[in-house]
């Protein structure tokens, strides 16, 4: 008895599991038909086309001061007084340092004076040699007075003129004791200290520095030159003359903003750096407000290349899963799964792409997320014209 009620037990357990393998098979069946069955997908595409787009290439830079002026002491003596702000801007021919002028003041009195006498021996030699010229040809006055006279006259305008230049040496060195401003721009800390002896030597001579603000130059490195050749050319003018081009360039500061001033792409160099593979490039940027501080760490663009017969999806549409990037197509009312490689991204939201698509193909831009492998779809302008007619039919019967 006990082993017939098992082997009931056991055939009630048997034949309830299949009963509910056949219902999740029944079940299965109408879902794949179901899912088969279900209505296109509206959406909305975009249809491929090669055309030229202009790009912008970003690179790291860092501004530079076009001129650096080292502020010398010409002449030795003690430094007297300051007459500027450090870390202010100067002009040109501002008056920076004072040296004590005494000895240069007394070299220049000591050499005007001798100029006096010598513009006096001269005077006295021109009268003599006058008369001893009128007297000769008279036989009134040897040989030997003429010479003389002619000598004298001659020697004592060479003595002017020596005096002359002493004079103009005295006055340079005079001058040379108020030290002034040779290039403008912001000046630096001051390197000698009021009442210090300065000196002509490079230990002493130093007194500071002015670094030139504006213009200002954004020097970068190019790490592929050639390629960039290659690959892009420009709005106006050739690579082979970069200053004549005059490409824009665009900087980005350390804090994300743009600097309201477009620079020039001025200066691409011809050698290539053997310890990183890179070309020096230079930009150079007009900076009144003085706001490029030389040493600033910024990024800037490079404007003006154009990509011939580029490719553009909007870079909505582009997708990724662990394969890489692609795209759904759509192609006689599916939705076909197209794997892409992408280069740049450029303005308006677009992405360049290399591989992947031709011209002419309908790139589904919207519900992504509901789109599987060959899903049905339909245009979504197509399909608001079908509910539109619907529509309009409804009304009529009405």
């Amino acid at each position: 008895m006990i082993f017939r009620e098992v082997l009931q037990v056991k055939y009630k357990i048997a034949l309830v599991s299949l009963c509910a393998l056949v219902f999740i098979g029944c079940s299965g069946e109408k879902t794949v038909d179901s899912t088969q069955q279900m209505p296109p997908l509206p959406v909305n595409s975009f249809k491929t086309q090669k055309e030229d787009v202009f790009i912008s290439l970003e690179y790291p830079a860092r501004i530079k001061s076009v001129q650096q002026v080292q502020v010398v002491a010409r002449v030795p003596g003690t430094l007297e007084e300051k007459f500027f702000q450090e870390g202010s801007f100067v002009k040109e021919g501002t008056l920076l340092y004072q040296i004590d002028p005494s000895r240069y003041e007394a070299a220049y009195d000591l050499a005007k004076a001798q100029l006096s006498i010598a513009q006096a021996a001269a005077k006295e030699a021109d009268r003599n040699w006058q008369r001893i010229e009128q007297l000769y040809p008279q036989n009134a006055v040897s040989q030997r007075e003429y010479d003389a006279a002619l000598n004298a006259y001659e020697s004592t305008r060479a003595q002017v003129e020596a005096a002359k230049a002493a004079l103009r040496n005295a006055e340079v060195d005079l001058n040379y004791t108020k030290v002034k401003a040779t290039a403008s721009g912001s000046i630096s800390e001051s390197l000698q200290d009021i009442g210090s002896y300065v000196g002509t030597s490079s230990t002493n001579s130093l007194l500071t520095v002015i670094t030139q603000t504006n213009p200002v130059y954004a020097e970068f490195s190019i790490p592929d030159i050639d390629f960039l050749k290659r690959k892009y050319s420009l709005n106006k003018g050739s690579w082979s003359n970069i200053a004549k081009a005059k490409l824009p360039v665009k900087i980005i500061t350390p804090a994300g903003d743009a600097y309201d001033n477009l620079g020039t792409f001025d200066f691409l160099d011809n050698v290539v750096d053997p310890q990183t593979s890179t070309i020096k490039a230079r930009a150079t940027f007009d900076n009144k407000d003085r706001t490029l501080f030389p040493g600033l760490f910024v990024r800037v663009s490079i404007e003006g290349l154009v990509l011939k017969d580029a490719l553009l999806v909007p870079q909505k549409a582009v997708m990724q899963d662990p394969l890489g990037n692609y795209v759904y197509v759509m192609k006689e009312g599916k939705a076909k799964k197209t794997p892409i490689k992408t280069d740049i991204t450029v303005a308006g939201g677009n992405i360049v792409v290399t591989e992947g698509l031709g011209e002419n193909e309908e790139v589904i831009i919207d519900n992504l997320t509901k789109i599987r492998p060959d899903a049905n779809v339909i245009s979504a302008v197509v399909f608001a014209q079908m509910m539109a007619s619907k529509a309009n039919v409804t009304a009529d019967k009405k």
